[in-house]
């Protein structure tokens, strides 16, 4: 196949896509039971790149490793190669090719990671992907695979259905999915069904490329956790863990003493029912090749050999003395309560320190240290805080790591941002990527500050430059607020470690 030409009419957006970091995929391995591959030093794959939003931060963040990425959209690939040869990266590559037809000189590598792409392609080229990861797999590779499954997906197999029907599938994907849009206004008058008129309500004001890979391409396969198991076998390769995040976890009963081995088939009956229980709708599943190191369900224990890192705040006054529930937010609006005192001041810690990672034993000194800062009374409960903190890493409040190596540089008398950073800022088709990953939500004005961030300006002059710019917008505003919103979006700049310190 040349190209895909759904994917070059209708790109998905090109993210940072946080739970694909190999640090992040590293530590939850661990808790697994399962040791990788050294991420700032690894040789990283991605199939189904898209322009590179993903691997290219990777690659940057790690000057050590060696990144390939494989794209089928033309378009696509030859953007990212276009922002590569900008950049003046050498440790990464965009190339166009069929996942299915792979160059046969790639190797092997340490992490492979294949999102959004599983569920959406025919059998036979879901069958090379398994191919692809046992073939370049190093001995502790792990695979990162994404794929819809069967619970979740279940309950909207009719609204799929109704657009596929009621759409001509002969239109360019854009026009398809401005169809679709009809279509969802049609069926939210004839629907009563709560679960179909809530997703009807979400695909009105989704992404196009959301609307149509999802509901109108021809494939999106949903299934359960059994097949996709028993899929692995048959390419001797092995299951080792869920990397997204988790409302709940499998506790096997009477497994003390057993074997990894010997617990696989109850821990995957287990994983079976828990999306069944959860109507889960999407996976992100670890994989190593069969003849690697046999995996089990996590473990509280080892998050003692791990850091953890995450961006939290709230709106009320943190209570360090009583087990009351208190939520914290992260940036994209995720709310996560947290009781224990302990905990609360852990995150707290994190918070403060962020993008920076803490390790098991620095966190528990950070956690004392907010205690007594704050004139928190008793004692924390080391068994305590460790299950508290296992609860918020499952579900993605704290996020696991590796690497500790992320700094937020402050903004300083002449701001300088990484080239990455700038270059992201002046091409409207990429998105700004903090330094763990996380997309940010830049408006033009933020775009234009960071963009002339190269150490040439002083602080007063990148106002001065703002206020004008504004002004030439049409937005009036007081030199004294934009000289405000200036210093605020530059500290803010620093929190996501796109400044040099």
């Amino acid at each position: 196949m040349d190209t895909l030409a759904s994917y070059d009419e209708l790109p998905y957006d090109s993210l940072p896509l946080p739970e694909t970091q190999p640090d992040v995929i590293a530590a939850v391995a661990r808790l697994h039971g399962f040791d990788a591959q050294d991420p700032t030093r690894a040789r990283i794959l991605e199939l189904g790149c898209a322009q590179g939003g993903n691997l290219i931060p990777l690659a940057w963040r790690w000057p050590a490793c060696e990144c390939i990425g494989i794209e089928l959209s033309r378009v696509q690939a030859a953007a990212g190669a276009d922002f590569v040869a900008h950049l003046g990266l050498q440790n990464v590559r965009i190339l166009h090719g069929d996942l299915a037809a792979l160059p046969g000189d790639l190797g092997e590598f340490d992490y492979i990671i294949a999102h959004g792409v599983y569920s959406w392609v025919p059998p036979a080229v879901q069958q090379a992907l398994l191919d692809a990861c046992r073939r370049h797999l190093s001995p502790q590779g792990l695979a990162y695979v994404s794929f819809n499954v069967a619970a979740g997906w279940a309950p909207l197999a009719p609204l799929r259905a109704a657009l596929r029907e009621r759409t001509d599938a002969a239109l360019p994907a854009p026009a398809r999915c401005r169809q679709a849009l009809r279509v969802l206004d049609e069926l939210a008058g004839e629907w009563s069904d709560a679960a179909l008129r809530k997703e009807i309500a979400y695909l009105r004001s989704a992404p196009p490329s959301y609307l149509f890979h999802e509901y109108l391409a021809e494939f999106n396969e949903a299934i359960d956790f059994a097949s996709f198991a028993a899929r692995l076998d048959s390419h001797d390769l092995r299951y080792v863990g869920e990397v997204g995040p988790r409302r709940a976890v499998v506790e096997l009963e009477d497994a003390w003493g057993l074997a990894p081995e010997g617990m696989t088939g109850r821990w995957h009956d287990a994983e079976g029912a828990l999306d069944a229980v959860l109507g889960t709708r999407f996976r992100r599943v670890l994989v190593a090749r069969a003849d690697a190191e046999c995996a089990q369900p996590p473990q509280v224990e080892r998050l003692a050999s791990l850091a953890f890192y995450a961006d939290l705040a709230s709106d009320e006054e943190i209570d360090l003395d009583a087990a009351n529930e208190q939520v914290f937010v992260n940036p994209a609006g995720n709310r996560f309560a947290v009781a224990e005192p302990a905990m609360k001041a852990a995150v707290m810690a994190l918070s403060m320190v962020y993008p920076r990672a803490l390790t098991y034993a620095a966190l528990l000194d950070a956690a004392h240290g907010v205690m007594a800062d704050f004139g928190a009374a008793g004692e924390i409960d080391a068994m305590v805080l460790q299950d508290a903190l296992f609860r918020l890493v499952m579900v993605h409040g704290v996020m696991p790591t590796v690497w500790t190596g992320a700094t937020g540089g402050e903004p300083g008398e002449r701001p300088v941002a990484h080239a990455l950073a700038r270059l992201q800022a002046v091409r409207p088709d990429w998105v700004v990527s903090g330094t763990r990953h996380v997309a940010l939500d830049l408006d033009a004005a933020g775009r234009e500050l960071l963009a002339r961030l190269d150490g040439t300006l002083t602080q007063d002059a990148l106002s001065a430059h703002m206020h004008a710019n504004l002004r030439g917008s049409g937005l009036e505003l007081a030199r004294t607020q934009v000289d405000a919103l200036t210093a605020r979006q530059l500290w803010q700049f620093a929190r996501q470690g796109l400044l040099i310190a």
